[in-house]
């Protein structure tokens, strides 16, 4: 039997790029995301290797959902990739339900989808965080995704500790600025909102974002090569120099 993923955020940038290279690695992929239409896109594109489904992980039935979609199979790679970048702006104005469902979306979902998935999940299994540099320094106007990205960030390291005496490895990688729809979403905001736009602007204007190919091999690495202890240990960020050298074979 080839060897499962379950991706979120499957149905387009990291997610469906990642989603692809593990396709090509012989896996099945579980791809999850809220667009049906971009899922069975994907799937089209691999006939026989991605099981596409539709779901909304901020919702309380979406683990069970997930669990019934992968039935008895065992799994072997789960990736938390689905995030949001809203609300946006000053903390000051933040809506209290928008909030809530910002926290449902970048840090229940994680927490909840692995506590359901990990029946099926047996030594040697690998979870993986796609991780931000907002989980690490405050930005004006993204004050929800930072708060929620260093909070997923610290429940990496909790799922680590607790799954270390199961020998499921738990990571965390951050991917750098990529081209992704997000970023899309980023430069359309206004400076009252993210004062800071502008330079997520010229990043694009100087061709200086990763593709999301990039990552999705950076994130395959991690996920089937790259030994125990460097996938637990620390966040793997895909800007340094001296870990490029091995995912890059250079």
């Amino acid at each position: 039997m080839n060897s499962i993923a379950i991706v979120t955020g499957a149905g387009s940038g990291i997610g469906a790029a990642l989603t692809a290279q593990l396709v090509a690695r012989g896996m099945t992929v579980l791809a999850i995301g809220r667009r049906a239409a971009l899922l069975d896109a994907l799937a089209a594109r691999h006939p026989g290797q991605v099981e596409p489904l539709a779901v909304d992980l901020s919702t309380e039935e979406a683990p069970a959902a997930v669990r019934a979609a992968l039935g008895d199979r065992p799994l072997h790679y789960l990736v938390h990739n689905a995030a949001v970048l809203g609300p946006t702006g000053p903390l000051a104005g933040v809506a209290r339900a928008a909030f809530r469902q910002h926290w449902e979306t970048n840090l229940a979902a994680p927490l909840f989808l692995t506590q359901a998935l990990l029946p099926s999940m047996a030594a040697g299994a690998r979870i993986l965080h796609v991780s931000s540099g907002a989980a690490h320094r405050p930005l004006v106007g993204w004050g929800p995704y930072c708060i929620a990205k260093s909070a997923l960030h610290m429940l990496y390291q909790c799922w680590r500790e607790e799954l270390r005496a199961r020998h499921i490895l738990v990571g965390s990688a951050r991917p750098g600025v990529v081209d992704t729809p997000m970023q899309a979403e980023i430069r359309a905001l206004d400076e009252a909102t993210f004062p800071e736009v502008d330079t997520f602007r010229k990043l694009k204007d100087n061709g200086q974002l990763s593709s999301p190919d990039t990552v999705g091999r950076f994130l395959t690495w991690l996920l089937l090569e790259a030994d125990a202890e460097q996938f637990c240990a620390q966040e793997n960020d895909i800007r340094d120099a001296a870990l490029a050298r091995r995912w890059q074979g250079g």
